[in-house]
């Protein structure tokens, strides 16, 4: 599933939307691996662990060459690119010009360039975090995967955001999405993440790495003292976060047929109830107490968020929005209004993607068609209009992915389909993407009129299809954009899709 980065998105689209044959995309998968994390220990450091082979994702990487992919079909087509002229949508300059107007465009911009200087607040796209420091305060790097999907990864980000530790990112593939980079490899060699990089010592495994961060950072601190019975009640609760996980692999990723599938759904039901009964032990949301999360919080938080979407989607188990667990409920929307969390939270149909290239193939049942077709966009949920951002939707959606951002429900909606647009104004993509964009920025589309102009100027109504298909399905949150976003960048490009459809 590769990233959408400007010269691949550029490239592939021109291939697929301006080619006379759609790109060929040949993918060989690799078997799934998960890790395992152990309980709070005295703080082991790095060790090596035999490297799993890797196997290449041809797809992205020989189109952008222009070499063959090995696999058949010869390499990728040579582009020969000349705008498409038509009167019905702007160029990308007049867009591009439009977009530049929006107050949204301009707010990303300003926090764009706070980025670069160590500012702002958390996001994907962050290289360097300071929090008032000087670069010279930064005693550590996180190396984390580039996909901004990486469940061990996104506890050891947020623990660096919610103690406020200067820190640098630097940004490695997963094993699934291609081979680790030399440089990382001398460093770590066994290619595992994430890492930091603590005054110049390697520390690799996502628990060992918190619990060093908060022993060497004790402001802010994450964990109660080794001698309370806090720290007692923590190690059990890490206990039983192992024992969901492995509930929940049992249920997802081996085949359930008859009393051995009701009985990984019993086993994964009542481990959550004792989870759900566990967030309700303390005042508050968080499983210690206190007014923020633990890294017991962040260890739930980076598994459970994909399990409420791989089990909806599979199994159709629902987590969100239901009398069954309202103390999870709770601990969700604490999660939720914290800017730390929602920089790296991703969403179902993310989830459901990355899941399996990671842990292997997932298994589904009867119950799950309804809520999988609505979470995959094959039910039309994909398509305008879009329901209201809602809290109480199938997938809660945060009307605005900026905790204490205020705007109204329609400066809302308009911010996310302008931070799409954002991300697709790109000169060297044509027609039909054009008209994505334009419809972004406005909120306004003629479905009749897109179609009319497309069939007049697009020589390969199917090629094209199929090329802002293989983008839509591709938007990654939160790598890409933000949930609100993704949902209307998905929907407007469906616009497209059904008119190249009709054409």
């Amino acid at each position: 599933w590769p990233p959408i980065n400007s010269r691949s998105m550029r490239v592939t689209l021109a291939l697929c939307l301006l080619a006379t044959r759609p790109a060929t995309c040949l993918v060989r998968g690799l078997p799934g691996r998960s890790r395992s994390a152990g309980l709070f220990s005295a703080g082991r450091r790095a060790t090596t662990r035999p490297r799993l082979n890797a196997g290449l994702l041809d797809d992205m990487a020989a189109a952008v060459r222009g070499v063959s992919t090995g696999g058949g079909g010869g390499g990728a087509p040579t582009l020969e690119f000349a705008p498409v002229e038509s009167a019905a949508v702007g160029d990308w300059d007049s867009l591009k010009t439009t977009l530049a107007a929006s107050p949204t465009f301009k707010r990303m911009e300003a926090e764009a360039e706070l980025r670069a200087t160590g500012a702002g607040p958390a996001h994907t796209d962050n290289k360097l975090r300071l929090f008032g420091k000087s670069e010279g305060d930064v005693r550590v790097t996180l190396y984390r995967d580039h996909a901004g999907w990486c469940p061990y990864c996104q506890k050891v980000w947020l623990l660096l955001e919610e103690k406020q530790i200067p820190f640098k990112i630097e940004k490695v593939p997963m094993r699934s999405y291609g081979d680790k980079p030399e440089w990382f490899l001398r460093k770590v060699p066994s290619g595992l993440l994430p890492v930091i990089e603590l005054d110049g010592e390697m520390i690799t495994e996502s628990l060992v790495i918190m619990q060093i961060l908060d022993q060497t950072f004790p402001d802010n601190p994450a964990l109660p003292a080794g001698d309370s019975p806090q720290f007692q009640r923590a190690n059990a609760l890490l206990k039983l976060e192992r024992e969901l996980f492995g509930a929940w692999c049992e249920l997802t990723f081996r085949p359930g047929m008859g009393p051995f599938g009701a009985r990984a759904v019993s086993s994964f039901s009542e481990c959550m109830d004792r989870v759900d009964q566990a967030l309700g032990e303390t005042d508050g949301p968080w499983f210690l107490g206190g007014e923020s999360p633990s890294i017991v919080d962040m260890q739930y938080i980076s598994h459970v968020e994909r399990m409420a979407a791989s089990v909806l989607y599979w199994k159709g188990i629902q987590l969100r929005n239901t009398e069954r667990y309202p103390n999870l409920e709770a601990w969700f929307s604490a999660f939720e209004e914290r800017s730390s969390y929602m920089a790296t939270k991703s969403d179902y149909y993310t989830h459901i993607m990355d899941i399996p290239p990671q842990y292997g193939p997932a298994y589904s049942n009867e119950e799950s068609k309804t809520p999988a077709a609505e979470i995959d966009g094959s039910a039309g949920s994909w398509g305008l209009p879009l329901p209201p951002a809602s809290l109480t939707a199938l997938e809660p959606v945060i009307p605005h992915p900026t905790p204490g951002l205020e705007m109204s429900a329609a400066d809302a909606e308009e911010a996310a389909r302008h931070e799409a647009a954002r991300k697709d104004c790109a000169p060297d993509l044509d027609l039909a993407l054009r008209h994505v964009v334009d419809a972004l920025l406005t909120g306004e589309h003629d479905a009749d009129a897109i179609q009319a102009d497309l069939a007049a100027h697009v020589k390969d109504p199917e090629a094209t299809r199929v090329s802002v298909e293989y983008l839509r399905d591709r938007v990654g949150v939160p790598r890409d954009m933000s949930y609100p976003a993704a949902r209307q960048f998905r929907a407007y490009l469906n616009l497209a899709v059904d008119a190249l459809r009709k054409v």
